[in-house]
């Protein structure tokens, strides 16, 4: 989320400053109380300065902070929410929520994706030592635990034997990138039978300095899970071809969303085997940049 609010913020081509709260249990849940809610911390933090021009917030759980400032500070300034904020638009002055949500409003700008916090033309080209006997490198992105479902342990060692077979099928080196939602448990199953079964084969570890998005630059595939629109809408745009993994088979939007990639040529279900295609980038912050600036009157 902090990330997407980053990437607005670039598009309003504004300066931020990037506020770390964490909203009380009752205000994640029922936003509507950002009316008659009360922050020391957030007071002195927004009200005994001078007003910013624009207010970015991302997330329900962050809906009720929006309305509160709104609340103190009016016309001051304008908020703008991402995402669905699960209350009545009318409280937002903008919002910026995926067409799959199919949320419609007067105030509202729908993506495609979720938002990029990064230009893949100004990403530097430094893991190229990654690279071995100029084989093909193929970065593959595990996510975890969302709303829709957890999966279990099985559902890891099935992605493992998948993406082993496609692997050995491309001849190529696998790199493997988790999220903050990747247990621990399905690193060690990943790691485990990775190492086991594939000659060339590294895990990215995160925890120092962090390779992603940089590692993008000396890769020629992505294989990336379906639970996370971020980290399908971020490779997507970049020209890498990039496969998703159904993890599990998907319904409701989320299927809705992969459909449209796929039939736009943007994306392909992984099916045992990477392959070149004619990929349409995903243009979603350029899109988004437009309809924002003539929203705004910018």
């Amino acid at each position: 989320m902090e990330k997407q609010s980053i990437a607005l913020a670039n598009l309003l081509k504004q300066k931020y400053e990037i506020i770390n709260y964490t909203p009380p249990y009752f205000l994640k849940k029922l936003p509507l109380l950002g009316k008659f809610y009360f922050s020391n911390i957030l007071k002195k933090i927004l009200l005994n300065r001078k007003s910013p021009t624009y207010i970015i917030t991302c997330g329900k759980r962050m809906a009720g902070i929006s309305i509160f400032i709104k609340s103190k500070l009016n016309d001051k300034i304008k908020t703008i929410h991402i995402q669905n904020p699960g209350v009545s638009i009318k409280h937002f002055d903008l919002l910026i929520i995926p067409e799959h949500d199919q949320v419609t409003g007067s105030n509202i700008i729908h993506t495609k994706g979720a938002l990029n916090f990064f230009d893949y033309s100004e990403l530097k080209n430094k893991y190229e030592y990654l690279r071995q006997n100029n084989e093909k490198t193929i970065l593959l992105m595990v996510g975890g635990k969302n709303k829709r479902y957890t999966p279990q342990s099985i559902d890891y060692l099935d992605l493992s034997m998948k993406v082993i077979s496609t692997i050995k099928n491309t001849n190529g080196k696998l790199l493997l990138s988790v999220s903050r939602r990747t247990p621990q448990k399905a690193i060690r199953i990943l790691d485990k039978l990775f190492s086991k079964s594939l000659n060339n084969y590294e895990i990215l570890y995160t925890s120092k300095n962090n390779p992603y998005p940089d590692i993008l630059k000396s890769i020629d595939y992505g294989i990336v899970t379906s639970d996370s629109v971020n980290m399908i809408s971020e490779i997507a745009t970049t020209p890498i071809p990039v496969f998703i993994y159904k993890f599990p088979k998907e319904s409701g939007k989320i299927l809705d969303f992969l459909d449209d990639l796929e039939s736009l040529g943007i994306i392909k279900i992984l099916d045992n085997k990477l392959f070149t295609y004619k990929k349409t980038k995903l243009s979603t912050n350029k899109d988004t940049a437009l309809k924002i600036n003539k929203f705004l009157g910018i």
